[in-house]
């Protein structure tokens, strides 16, 4: 067991390593930025950074310490039974260990499991007094600088997942091994969905047997009762034709609905690139304004995230901070990740060529200018081509909505007046229909000029 006690101070140790090498950066750049632009950061940031170092260093010099006591103690041992409070702390007695070891059990984050360490139990007070430092400044500096979710509209996971889960979970995981569901994972990816691949394929099966079920109920309504406009009347026709042509709906109702749930995502994911692509040609300027201070470009995209005019594109730079303040990847890396996994093919332009830009040295407010010239005049091409679409619309709306009635009412008049009635309806009643059919065109217009309508 010392074996694995030994596994786990190493596997320890590379994860604080890897912590160290995330803060140290975040404060190399803030010291840069202090020195080449002058920039006044927060004291309290810096601190914290600081601070988290620090313990991590500690802790880090403590497992270090532990190591040759571990590889001479190798060995059979015994491990008493303790209580399960956090930290939890076992004593190992062995038969050659020169100093007492003990284990201790911890969470380094509410998301992540326990992970298990073994010590010196003179270090044990100051490893976790540094351990207890280092998660204060750390979920400090995560509150300030993490990445909140964005409220979706399709809601986080639910009862609805739990129970497709339960019974769907095998197969969804099944045809994820095979590969089925890469695509449906990229879509899912663009549109910022909270549902990993796997719990929305389960979803999309227990919708579908939710249909099957609905369809088999009306298909047993169907059988006895057709729907007129007279009502519900008793089917005369026997019961296997009746079967016969209604049989389609227990396949159509579910594969229908499926299909429907397996295409949301693309469709979303297209409506948000869309939008996206209407803030890029503003969102270039603003970045091509911000980098002729030659600040450091990671700034610039936080300075982008704190204004609330780019609602859409603020989640795509969102992900690329979070890669690189907590994933320790490094600009050009988190760049290209970004521009692989977003919902617009401008977007991933710009930051591919970004991530070219900074690769070769060039100058990063020259790339943005001319950018933001060729995504104006794409910006400038949109706008004149919606103000055609409208005015062709105009042109349909005049000669439906108010030239066919008058001709219509013009007509009815005069058979009104000669005694001839269509479908044997009176004046009155088709003036009615006619301003009822005005009325419903009117919102079908509104709709779909509100759809078209640019939102920047």
């Amino acid at each position: 067991m010392t074996i694995d006690a030994l596994r786990q101070n190493i596997l320890r140790m590379k994860e604080i390593i890897r912590e160290m090498y995330v803060f140290s950066n975040q404060s190399n750049i803030i010291k840069n930025l202090e020195v080449t632009s002058k920039v006044v950061i927060n004291t309290r940031e810096k601190k914290l950074l600081n601070d988290a170092i620090s313990s991590l260093i500690a802790q880090l010099k403590i497992l270090n310490k532990s190591l040759p006591d571990l590889v001479d103690s190798i060995g059979f041992y015994k491990k008493l039974k303790g209580s399960e409070a956090s930290p939890e702390i076992h004593k190992i007695e062995t038969a050659e260990v020169k100093k007492d070891l003990v284990q201790i059990k911890y969470r380094p984050s509410v998301n992540k499991e326990k992970v298990e360490i073994t010590i010196s139990e003179m270090d044990r007070k100051e490893f976790l007094e540094n351990l207890s430092k280092s998660n204060l400044s750390i979920n400090q500096l995560k509150n300030k600088f993490s990445v909140e979710r964005p409220i979706a509209t399709f809601g986080k996971p639910n009862f609805y997942a739990k129970i497709s889960n339960r019974f769907f979970r095998n197969i969804s995981t099944k045809l994820l091994m095979k590969g089925y569901l890469e695509s449906l994972n990229k879509d899912l990816r663009k549109m910022n969905s909270p549902f990993v691949v796997g719990t929305y394929a389960s979803m999309i099966l227990f919708t579908m047997l939710l249909a099957t079920i609905f369809s088999v109920f009306l298909i047993l309504f169907l059988l006895f009762y057709k729907i007129t406009l007279d009502g519900l009347v008793p089917v005369e026709e026997s019961f296997f034709l009746r079967f016969y042509r209604i049989f389609w709906i227990i396949l159509a109702v579910p594969i229908g609905t499926g299909l429907l749930m397996y295409i949301y995502p693309k469709s979303e994911g297209k409506n948000i690139g869309a939008k996206i692509d209407q803030e890029l040609p503003f969102i270039a300027i603003h970045m091509s304004a911000i980098a002729t201070s030659g600040i450091e470009p990671t700034t610039i995209f936080e300075i982008i995230i704190k204004s609330e005019e780019y609602k859409n594109t603020r989640l795509e730079f969102r992900k690329l901070l979070n890669l690189i303040n907590f994933q320790g990847f490094d600009l050009v890396t988190a760049l290209q990740k970004v521009a692989g996994s977003g919902p617009s093919a401008k977007l991933r332009e710009l930051l591919d060529g970004l991530a070219t830009t900074i690769t070769s040295g060039g100058d990063m407010h020259e790339f943005l200018d001319k950018h933001a010239e060729g995504l104006l005049f794409d910006y400038r091409l949109e706008r004149e081509r919606y103000t055609k679409t409208a005015e062709t619309l105009m042109d349909i709306y005049i000669s439906i909505s108010i030239a066919a009635p008058m001709i219509l009412l013009m007509l009815f008049i005069i058979m009104g007046s000669t005694g001839m009635y269509f479908l044997g309806l009176t004046t009155d009643v088709m003036a009615v229909l006619i301003i009822l059919s005005l009325i419903f065109l009117n919102v079908i217009f509104l709709l779909f000029l509100r759809l078209k309508q640019p939102t920047f």
